[in-house]
């Protein structure tokens, strides 16, 4: 069998050429010709910039550009090259800083950014696409690296896992046959730089899978794809799963070609699952568990109004005490999996943490995820066992984010945490002590926007007098989440001021369904997210025939803040 993803590709595209491998909704298809002649140019490009086997390239690409993020990931592999994705935009900060922890030779990205400084060189996509193909491509072995996954730890910084070309091309057919393209496709909205998005891509190489991609994910243009692109399979985390559920319900539609919904990334509830069953009529609903360490992984049919499990204890799989020994039913434990497949690895040590995703010995990773054994061996999720908070499929190191506040001059104590999200599943808060006291935390936001991609910048931030801790001095993060929550609920309902706070109330209530709005009221807390925020923004110029821009509410989130800026930028000639 090939050992090498790139080979997998090249046979692919001799045997199917005019196949479609990726379709991004509104941008095109890419098929498998295309991309492996698109490959073979940018390996060129980055030979003739010096790229050597074995280095690291990061390749920084938004969502939408996923086809040229292939095409530049497949090049990366044949010019011998290890690919490190990263999801774009990030500020210019981070991404030097990724970059050079990684060890990085290069960096490519869609769009050239600009104040980046790590050492090495910087290309434009544009530009090693213009190359002429090479025919050859350097020598590796199977065995040699093929990609990092960067996935968040407890420390702050995110771990590196190396994946080899055997582990990316483990499922290939013994025989050497190459598999027929498949007539169906199957359509995802998965994040760049994710374990998800490297699955999927193994998918389309290793069995042909046609992959129909909606991004941004657009949850109204679901039916009318399904039905284009002959999509029966989903590949959903529970954020997406839930607004195409919404979505389908608003339009009464119930498509009876899709077959399968995989849910991952993230734990999945059971309304979601009464919904997707709902709207998804014909279909099996699986919640599925991996981790981008490795390991065996879990899977499990999940049925309308019963509790999703992630999965049934067995040979490959644990729940485990403190001192590493079996739970009983009805017991809360991490979960341990046997590491089956090719070895991956940390790209640099990662210690001796007791917390958090982890090697052990005899094959053995520790998930960091505690999980309740069920009477009948299923296993359920509870909680993560360390800071990291699973938002809308992505990991979010608490310190990560903590870290950034505490660069704030006026900042003095602070703890980020996650708290339920509509859209998310949970998000992330932070509370802050500030110095000196009474300081008001206008600007926090801006403040980690400026350091920290999106999804790590906190929905909300809390100014407290101190900080719970325990009598050895931890900070009691469950119990600053659990008073957030209250606090939500009870706070005061209050009428608006003007006619633009009526609009913008009365905007909030149409774009997010949410029940009484107020000053206080969160657009994020309120389950809102990018593409929301371009809805209410539309909403908010269909009311009052003046321009509105959806960074502007991304920028004032609470409708107080929202109405307050609206009417300085009309007051401005």
């Amino acid at each position: 069998m090939p050992g090498l993803l790139h080979d997998v590709l090249a046979r692919r595209a001799a045997a199917h050429p005019a196949a479609p491998a990726f379709t991004v909704d509104g941008v095109g298809t890419l098929d498998y010709l295309s991309w492996h002649l698109g490959a073979r140019r940018v390996a060129a490009g980055l030979s003739a910039r010096g790229a050597r086997p074995g280095e690291r390239v990061v390749l920084a690409f938004e969502d939408g550009d996923w086809l040229r993020f292939v095409t530049c990931f497949m090049g990366v592999l044949a010019a011998g090259g290890v690919a490190v994705p990263v999801r774009a935009p990030v500020p210019p900060a981070h991404l030097s800083s990724t970059a050079a922890r990684v060890g990085a030779a290069g960096l490519v990205a869609g769009e050239k950014p600009q104040g980046v400084a790590f050492g090495g060189w910087v290309a434009d996509a544009a530009d090693l696409a213009a190359t002429p193909p090479s025919p050859e491509t350097a020598p590796r072995a199977e065995t040699d690296p093929a990609a990092v996954i960067l996935t968040s730890g407890t420390t702050g910084a995110a771990k590196a896992v190396l994946s080899s070309h055997s582990s990316l091309t483990d499922d290939w057919p013994q025989d050497g046959d190459v598999p027929a393209a498949q007539l169906n496709a199957l359509f995802t909205a998965v994040a760049i730089g994710t374990n998800a998005a490297q699955s999927v891509l193994k998918s389309c190489l290793i069995n042909g899978v046609h992959v129909v991609l909606g991004q941004p994910f657009a949850p109204e243009r679901l039916a009318e794809l399904i039905d284009e692109h002959r999509v029966s399979a989903m590949s959903l985390v529970p954020t997406t799963a839930r607004l195409a559920v919404a979505a389908l319900r608003a339009q009464g539609r119930a498509p009876a070609r899709i077959r399968s919904v995989v849910s991952s990334s993230a734990p999945l509830d059971q309304p979601t699952v009464d919904g997707l069953a709902e709207v998804f009529p014909r279909a099996r609903i699986f919640n599925v568990y991996t981790i981008a360490e490795g390991g065996a992984g879990l899977q499990h049919r999940c049925l309308p109004g019963r509790p999703p499990a992630l999965g049934r204890l067995g040979g490959d799989a644990r729940v485990v005490d403190g001192t590493g020994r079996d739970v009983a039913p009805g017991q809360v434990g991490e979960l341990w999996l046997r590491d089956t497949g090719p070895a991956l690895s940390y790209l640099e040590p990662a210690g001796t943490a007791e917390t958090g995703t982890r090697y052990l010995a005899d094959g053995w990773i520790a998930t960091g995820d505690l999980c309740r054994l069920g009477d009948d061996a299923l296993v359920y999720f509870v909680e993560r066992a360390d800071d990291v908070i699973v938002s809308g499929g992505l990991n979010i190191a608490s310190a990560t984010v903590e870290a950034a506040l505490r660069t704030h001059p006026a900042v003095r104590e602070v703890a980020v945490f996650g708290v339920p999200h509509t859209a998310l599943g949970r998000a992330v808060a932070a509370a802050v002590v500030m110095e000196p006291p009474g300081e008001p935390a206008a600007g926090l936001r801006d403040h980690c926007a400026q350091r920290l991609p999106g999804s790590h910048v906190p929905v909300d931030i809390v100014v407290l007098d101190e900080l719970p801790v325990t009598p050895n001095g931890k900070v009691r993060k469950r119990l600053l989440a659990e008073d957030y929550v209250r606090a939500q609920r009870t706070e005061a309902t209050q009428k608006p001021e003007d006619e633009v706070e009526r609009t913008v109330f009365a905007a909030f209530r149409a774009t997010l369904a949410a029940g009484p709005i107020q000053r206080d009221s969160d657009f994020f807390r309120l389950g809102g997210h990018s593409l929301l925020a371009t809805r209410l923004a539309a909403e908010l110029e269909r009311r009052t025939g003046r321009s509105v821009k959806p960074a502007l509410v991304l920028r004032h989130p609470r409708a107080g803040d929202l109405s307050d800026a609206l009417r300085r930028s009309w007051r401005t000639p």
